[in-house]
């Protein structure tokens, strides 16, 4: 395996000063004619510090803030950083044990260095399959209507699926040991709570303070959890490709956990981009309308007042 050079990036349409949070991507990263860093190299062999090296000089497949994902050959990827915890790989453990037939990558090799400098006070590292398509961000608006509902339906399956694995708690699945994120947990992340009814307080709390400055309708009820299901909590299609045969993968399972089944469809209520996407999907999934009113009575608590 030969020392690599970094390879130079370019910023994503729009983003030319490829500041903390503009996307970069590398173009090789997508060329299947190039020659990546561990072609022709057992994974076995290679060292967790080489990998640590590697998220530094391996074609950039996407970086953003403090994820980063590189190529590291025909068939691996790397998604490492200070943003990225390892419960997003016990997640893709746990369905490649009992959801076998979704499409996600799988995962190879993972770990994680403590590092008290960063927020989570770790950086964890996933090794694990590069998935080769079209990313259904760039190639949704030439889809005709006959695909697009194809995508949308297996889309919906894969939620379905999902939802059909029930968990006695909530949280990440390390044995709740990693805080939860997503759109419903702030965008500094929240818990872990050890408990439902701990985790129903953090909710009554951010409703209480959005009623209380007229930013939620008093009418919204004290949340109850009583289901958590396996749940995304990120579907959008920037987080979705398209292989050769027309087959969804869905990819970044970052906000990934044991959550209410109303997250998956609050999170794509909360959606700012890819609307016709959303009504679709919404459309072919069953959902709680009174649960998703609750998560959006929040909003103002999780912005504008989130250390409240």
């Amino acid at each position: 395996m030969e020392d690599l050079q970094e390879n130079p990036t370019t910023c994503l349409p729009g983003d030319e000063n490829g500041g903390l949070f503009n996307a970069i991507v590398d173009p090789k990263s997508k060329d299947n004619s190039a020659i990546f860093p561990l072609d022709g190299v057992e994974l076995d062999d290679v060292l967790d510090d080489k990998l640590i090296e590697l998220l530094e000089v391996a074609p950039i497949i996407y970086k953003i803030g403090g994820t980063t994902i590189v190529r590291l050959s025909q068939t691996l990827a790397l998604k490492g950083g200070d943003n990225v915890l390892y419960s997003e790989a016990e997640t893709l453990r746990f369905i490649a044990m009992n959801l076998p037939d979704l499409r996600v990558p799988r995962v190879h090799r993972a770990f994680k260095v403590p590092d008290e400098a960063t927020y989570f006070g770790a950086r964890a590292y996933i090794v694990m399959d590069y998935i080769d398509g079209m990313n259904l961000g760039d190639c949704w608006k030439h889809l005709d209507s006959e695909r697009r509902k194809d995508v949308v339906d297996q889309t919906a399956h894969i939620i379905c699926r999902l939802q059909s694995i029930e968990f006695p708690t909530s949280g990440a699945l390390d044995n709740n040991t990693s805080p939860c994120r997503g759109h419903f947990f702030t965008d500094y992340s929240a818990g872990p709570f050890s408990s439902t009814s701990e985790m129903e307080a953090w909710f009554n709390h951010k409703l209480e303070v959005s009623q209380g400055v007229n930013q939620a309708p008093k009418d919204i009820p004290p949340f109850r959890f009583s289901k958590f299901v396996l749940v995304h909590q990120d579907i959008s299609p920037r987080n979705i490709v398209l292989d050769t045969s027309g087959n969804v993968w869905l990819l970044d399972w970052a906000y990934s956990g044991a959550y209410p089944p109303a997250f998956e469809a609050g999170a794509l209520h909360a959606q700012m981009r890819f609307s016709e996407f959303n009504e679709m999907l919404l459309k072919r999934f069953d959902w709680d309308e009174g649960e998703v009113r609750q998560l959006n009575g929040i909003g103002y608590a999780l912005t504008c007042a989130a250390f409240a």
